[in-house]
């Protein structure tokens, strides 16, 4: 391990994956892989999102597109309920006056 990075040949240990499905998240962007000193690393802040897309795909067998269609779904929901409740906010405001 280095610093805020996790070794990717530990990644890859622990999780007991296969390679080519992290090369996957990489390529379509949903992980950072990052190469230093003849070394590859994954970043500690990656590792959540890691370990949720290791249930989708191994345990409900969601393909990498489907992965990150599904990222960008939860992600908008979020951004979603967190508009509703500023607008609520605001109209709670209004409202009092």
């Amino acid at each position: 391990m280095s610093g805020n990075r996790l070794r990717y040949s530990e990644c890859l240990r622990i999780y007991e994956v296969e390679e080519t499905f992290i090369a996957s998240l990489h390529e379509v962007g949903l992980i950072r892989v990052i190469d230093l000193d003849d070394d590859r690393f994954i970043e500690y802040e990656d590792l959540s999102d890691l370990e949720q897309f290791i249930r989708w795909y191994y345990e409900m067998d969601i393909n990498v597109e489907g992965i990150d269609a599904l990222r960008h779904m939860l992600q908008r929901v979020r951004s979603l309920q967190s508009e509703i409740a500023q607008l609520r906010h605001e109209l709670q405001f209004y409202k009092s006056q």
